[in-house]
């Protein structure tokens, strides 16, 4: 991981930096933000675990190599402590960036730490919803 990657100084922050590079098909974006670890693990939608920055490389690498994904979070419940934080989301994902109809929703759990270098994701797990249908939200919403 280069010594100049960005310094997240909240959880959120990370969340949103993941959501900005699956919509840029950014996959060294998105590697950035992951903890500078081998012990850490992604499950994608489809079911196959990865573990270890090669494996996920690959993974992102095949989910976006078609299409950007563009989620927009329907839900997110947040819990954190001392150096560790872990969101329970569900996304609606977009094809396109004008796309109005979700094409599907994936329920994302991450687990970040904070280290040295700021906040970082350590697991991912993604999966699709078993939900036909959500409300919209009342209020604007965003990471809390």
């Amino acid at each position: 991981m280069s010594k100049l990657a960005r310094l997240f100084h909240n959880a959120d922050e990370v969340v949103e930096a993941l959501r900005d590079a699956l919509k840029h098909r950014d996959v060294k974006g998105a590697l950035a933000i992951w903890l500078d670890d081998d012990s850490i693990t992604c499950v994608l939608p489809e079911g196959q675990r990865l573990s270890g920055h090669a494996e996920i490389r690959a993974g992102l690498e095949r989910l976006l190599a078609k299409q950007a994904l563009f989620l927009e979070p329907i839900s997110c419940m947040s819990h954190s402590v001392l150096g560790a934080a872990v969101y329970d989301t569900t996304e609606a994902v977009h094809l396109k960036a004008d796309q109005i109809e979700a094409a599907f929703f994936l329920n994302i759990t991450l687990v970040l730490l904070q280290d040295s270098q700021g906040w970082r994701i350590a697991h991912l797990h993604a999966s699709h919803s078993t939900e036909d249908a959500f409300d919209a939200p009342s209020t604007p919403h965003g990471l809390h």
